[in-house]
C-alpha cells in the first residue's frame, strides 16, 4: 500500500530542523562540486494532492521537459518499480511510511538522489538536491538523509527510474549571469524611438487641449498602462521559452536581424520606422484621438492597445530578454521582469518630469527628440546586437 505524503503532516519543529540539517548536509556534500544539468523522474497518482502539488512546482521553476511522471495507481508496471524501489533504497521503512510521490533525481544523466515525499518546496532545496556528488542521497519525508555510495544499489536504481528525462535544464544559469544582459537589453528598449515619437505627440497634443496639468495626468496614465501591458506580455513570453527552450536561438537570430537593420538604416543619419502602415496608422488615430479627449481612463486604454501595436518596433530586446529570464526560479523572473519594465518606462517618466517640474515645453522635447532619433536607433541597434551575440555564444 502506498500513502500520499501529505495526508501525514509532520510536527512544524521537527520539519524545521531536519529540512535545516538535510541542507546543511548537501551545502557541504556539494561546496565543492560543479553542477550540471538536472531534471527529475516521479513515481506518484494524479489523485495525490502531493505528487500533484510536486509535479506543479517542478515543472514551473526547471521547466516540463525537465519531470518524467510515472502514474502507479491501474498501472501494474510502475507500481511493481515503485515496490522495488522501496525494497532497495528503503528496505527497512514500514508499509505505513510508503509515501508518494517518490522522485529520483538526476544531475547531468546520473542519478544523485531519491526523495520520499515531500520534504519541501523550495526551489534552493531541490537545486542543492542536483548537486553532483560520489554516491547518493536516500531523503525520507521528514527530511532524515541517508547517505550511500554503493554503485550497484545506484545501477539498479538508475536502472528502474530509467534514466534521466532528455532534453534537461542547465542550472548553472543564475540571476547574476542574466543580470548584465537583461538590463542592456532594457536599456535597448528604453531608447526606442517609436515609443518615444507616440508618447511626446501624446503629451503635445493633450496639452494643447487641456492644459499642462491635464497632459500630465494623461501621460502618467499612459505609462502605468506601458509597464502593465508590457509586463503581462513578458509574463506569458517567460511560459512560452519555459516550454520551448530551443526557441531562444532562434529569438537571438532575429534580433540580430533586428538590431543590424536598425544599425544600418541609422548610419545615413535617418531614422526609418519599421512599423508596417497600417499599424503606423492606427498608433496615430488612438494617440490623436486620446489627446482630443484629454482622458485619464482612456489613455490608459490607449496605453494598453499602443502597447500592442509598438510590437513589431520593441520587441526585438524584450523577446531576448524574457528568453533569458526563462530559465530562473519564478521569483527571479518576477523581479527582473519588473526591474526591465522599470529602465523600459524610466525616459517617458523622464519626460514627464521634464515638462511638468521644470516646466520646459513639450514642443522642445519633441525638437530634440526628432533631431536623434537616428542616434537613438543606433544606440538602440547596437545594444541588442550585443546580447544577441551574448545569448548564442555564452548561454
Amino acid at each position: 500500500m502506498v500513502i500520499c505524503a501529505n495526508e501525514l503532516p509532520l510536527p512544524m519543529l521537527k520539519r524545521a530542523v531536519a529540512a535545516s540539517a538535510l541542507v546543511s548536509l548537501i551545502l557541504g556534500l556539494s561546496a565543492v562540486s560543479a553542477q550540471g544539468s538536472v531534471s527529475f523522474c516521479i513515481y506518484g497518482s494524479g489523485s495525490c494532492p502531493a505528487c500533484v502539488q510536486l509535479k506543479k512546482f517542478l515543472m514551473e521553476e526547471f521547466g516540463p521537459e525537465a519531470l518524467k511522471f510515472n502514474e502507479v495507481y491501474g498501472n501494474e508496471t510502475n507500481a511493481e518499480k515503485l515496490a522495488l524501489i522501496y525494497d532497495l533504497a528503503f528496505p527497512n521503512l514500514p508499509a505505513h511510511e510508503r509515501y508518494i510521490p517518490v522522485t529520483g533525481v538526476f544531475c547531468s544523466g546520473r542519478l544523485v538522489a531519491v526523495v520520499l515525499g515531500v520534504p519541501e518546496l523550495d526551489e534552493s532545496f531541490w537545486r542543492l538536491l542536483a548537486s553532483q556528488r560520489d554516491g547518493i542521497l536516500l531523503v525520507l519525508h521528514n527530511g532524515t538523509t541517508i547517505r550511500s555510495e554503493d554503485q550497484r544499489l545506484i545501477s539498479s536504481l538508475e536502472e528502474i527510474f530509467g534514466g534521466a528525462p532528455s532534453p534537461t535544464i542547465p542550472t548553472t544559469r543564475t540571476a547574476s549571469e542574466v543580470l548584465i544582459p537583461v538590463t542592456t537589453a532594457a536599456l535597448a528598449d528604453s531608447v526606442n524611438p517609436c515609443t518615444f515619437s507616440v508618447f511626446t505627440a501624446l503629451l503635445l497634443l493633450s496639452m494643447s487641449v487641456g492644459g499642462k496639468r491635464r497632459s500630465l495626468s494623461v501621460g502618467g496614465a499612459f505609462i502605468a498602462a506601458v509597464f502593465m501591458a508590457y509586463y503581462a506580455l513578458g509574463l506569458g513570453l517567460i511560459r512560452v521559452f519555459s516550454s520551448l527552450p530551443w526557441l531562444k536561438y532562434a529569438v537571438a537570430v532575429l534580433g540580430l536581424a533586428v538590431g543590424s537593420y536598425e544599425v544600418v538604416t541609422s548610419l545615413g543619419g535617418r531614422f526609418k520606422s519599421p512599423l508596417p502602415d497600417p499599424l503606423y496608422r492606427t498608433t496615430s488615430r488612438l494617440v490623436e484621438w486620446t489627446s482630443h479627449a484629454a482622458s485619464v481612463p482612456l489613455a490608459f486604454c490607449a496605453g494598453l492597445l499602443i502597447s500592442v501595436t509598438l510590437l513589431p518596433c520593441s520587441s526585438g530586446p524584450y523577446l531576448v530578454a524574457t528568453s533569458l529570464l526563462a530559465g530562473l526560479p519564478r521569483y527571479k523572473r518576477l523581479a527582473l521582469l519588473g526591474m526591465y519594465n522599470t529602465i523600459f518606462v524610466a525616459p517617458l517618466v523622464l519626460i514627464l518630469l521634464v515638462v511638468g517640474l521644470l516646466e520646459r515645453r513639450v514642443r522642445d522635447v519633441k525638437v530634440w527628440r526628432s533631431k536623434r532619433l537616428h542616434v537613438m536607433n543606433l544606440v538602440a541597434g547596437s545594444l541588442l546586437i550585443a546580447i544577441c551575440l551574448w545569448a548564442l555564444l555564452v548561454s
